[in-house]
């Protein structure tokens, strides 16, 4: 009897971690994840759409651009941009985006405009004499990057070469038909806007999709907990999975860019999230970034659909392919998606792998995803 009543005990101690066990694999707890996905489509889709459409009519939150300014914002938000501008416009608006966008040099009469952040010309499109301080043109290194097939695509760094003109902009001659052709007025929402709706958007998601996988969270964060050392271990590895990631994705888009005859770039998606953190929107910003972002999509791309498909490798692939094109919304075409978004399914694949690899437990692609946004940031706002 005593044997009895200490194994009956025993199990008591550990009847609410047997019971989540049974929740989560309880048919009817399963409905939980289809819940959760509709609630994403609902607020992200849905909803979000109706506040942009809303954000559209209020005039504060918008901004007009001209031709000159369209060039100049480009610029600023392309680390690998350039332009050429004359004179007298260039000193008009040299002030306003003095923090952002520089004159390196004078061809033909136009100044040569590069971001900012751009340290990568010097030795591949000009040379600076330390003795003198003058700047040399490398004229054919030039010509070259601005020709119909150019072989120079590339600044030193690898980042993108994009040459940016205004419809009825005075620009050299041997512009014509080889730049972004840029037609203002474009009236457009803030970045700070944009920042704030995202922002908006993802407290939305939030306490739902928490409600909905709520079992689910306080399991994993428990078994989490009780392997501290082993948690913080996994992160470690995750966050080198993702440096592989990195890697791999750099060659496919290289391989595919090839391809299609495209340069490698930013996404919409990484353009508007750049232009954010360069903002009075920064703040809000990187909250979504580094951690609204990463609970929602890990929650959704890997707990939910994850939930709802039995088969690993079959959850795996969708989650990874449903990952990436909900980050490529806006692209211009769909080899520009593939050449500028692979790093998406990449990333899409490392999170759902090393979901697998910790046993489903959801914190620890949450914590790595946490990491990994964190780090981009850093870089973004520090050394780019």
């Amino acid at each position: 009897m005593n044997n009895n009543n200490e194994i009956i005990k025993f199990e008591d101690l550990f009847k609410e971690e047997i019971k989540q066990r049974k929740v989560r694999q309880n048919p009817e707890h399963k409905k939980n994840y289809g819940y959760a996905l509709i609630v994403y489509i609902l607020i992200m889709y849905v909803l979000a759409s109706v506040l942009f459409l809303a954000a559209s009519e209020i005039p504060a939150l918008k901004v007009t651009y001209n031709e000159t300014e369209l060039i100049f914002e480009n610029i600023a938000s392309d680390l690998g941009g350039i332009a050429f501008m004359d004179d007298e416009t260039f000193e008009l608006y040299k002030d306003q985006y003095a923090g952002e966008v520089k004159s390196v040099a004078i061809y033909e009469g136009f100044h040569i405009l590069l971001n900012k952040q751009n340290d990568y010309y010097e030795g591949l499109l000009l040379i600076t004499d330390p003795d003198t301080e003058l700047i040399e043109i490398r004229e054919a290194a030039l010509i070259n990057m601005l020709s119909i097939t150019p072989t120079i695509k590339q600044w030193t760094t690898g980042i993108p070469i994009r040459i940016y003109e205004g419809s009825s902009q005075e620009t050299p001659e041997m512009l014509l038909g080889k730049t972004i052709l840029l037609t203002g007025p474009v009236t457009e929402l803030k970045s700070f806007t944009l920042a704030l709706l995202n922002f908006a958007i993802y407290i939305l998601l939030l306490p739902g999709i928490l409600y909905l996988l709520k079992m689910d969270i306080e399991y994993d964060f428990k078994e989490s907990k009780e392997q501290k050392g082993q948690f913080f271990v996994a992160i470690i590895i995750g966050y080198l999975y993702i440096m592989l990631g990195n890697i791999a994705s750099g060659y496919l888009s290289s391989f595919l860019s090839n391809i299609f005859g495209l340069a490698p770039g930013e996404t919409v998606n990484q353009e508007v999230i750049v232009s954010a953190l360069r903002s009075d929107g920064m703040i809000l910003m990187m909250i979504s970034a580094i951690i609204l972002g990463p609970i929602v999509e890990e929650l959704i791309f890997r707990k939910a659909i994850f939930g709802l498909i039995k088969s690993d490798k079959t959850a795996l692939f969708l989650s990874a392919f449903v990952f990436g094109i909900i980050h490529l919304v806006g692209e211009a075409s769909i080899a520009e998606a593939l050449v500028n978004g692979i790093s998406y399914f990449v990333m899409g694949f490392v999170f759902g792998y090393i979901y697998i690899k910790n046993n489903r437990n959801i914190m620890v692609p949450i914590a790595v995803h946490i990491l990994s946004n964190l780090i981009s940031i850093v870089v973004i706002l520090f050394i780019l």
